[in-house]
C-alpha cells in the first residue's frame, strides 16, 4: 500500500516538524509498505509548477491519504493536497489534534476521522 502523508510545514519550527515527520515514517512503514513524505524529497526546492506536477502525481499513486492535523492555522497547500486526493477519488483519513476546536477547513463527513491527544496515541493498526 502506498500512502502520501499532508501535513503543514509553513511556520512550524523545523525541528518538531522533523521530529513528528520522522515518528509517521518509523510508524507508518512499520505498518503498511510505502510513505511519501515530500519533506525528505530532493526536489521540495524546485519551482511551483513543477511541484504541483510532482504532487499530483505522488497523490495519482497512493492508495491512501493521511492528513495530519496539528496546528490551528490552516495550510493552503494542504487544502491543495486535500482537493487533489479528492478529486481522484482517493481515501482520505484525517488525524487531528483533539486540541484544535474547530477545524477550519476540513467537512469530517466526507472523510474518516481520527482524533488523537498525543502522536504516539495513534494506532497505525487500526487507522485503516
Amino acid at each position: 500500500m502506498k500512502i502520501y502523508l499532508s501535513y503543514k510545514q509553513t511556520w512550524i519550527e523545523e525541528n518538531e516538524l522533523i521530529k513528528d515527520l520522522n515518528f509517521f515514517k518509523s510508524k507508518v512503514e512499520k505498518t503498511w509498505n510505502n510513505l511519501y513524505i515530500f519533506y525528505f524529497e530532493e526536489e521540495r526546492n524546485q519551482k511551483a509548477d513543477k511541484l504541483n506536477k510532482k504532487f499530483l502525481e505522488e497523490i495519482g499513486k497512493s492508495d491512501l491519504i493521511l492528513a495530519y492535523i496539528n496546528y490551528p492555522e490552516k495550510s493552503e497547500w494542504q487544502l491543495l493536497e486535500l482537493g487533489m486526493a479528492y478529486a481522484l477519488n482517493k481515501k482520505i483519513v484525517v488525524l487531528v489534534n483533539e486540541k484544535i476546536e474547530k477545524n477550519y477547513y476540513l467537512s469530517y463527513w466526507l472523510w474518516k476521522t481520527i482524533k488523537f491527544k498525543k502522536l504516539e496515541d495513534l494506532d497505525f493498526d487500526k487507522i485503516l
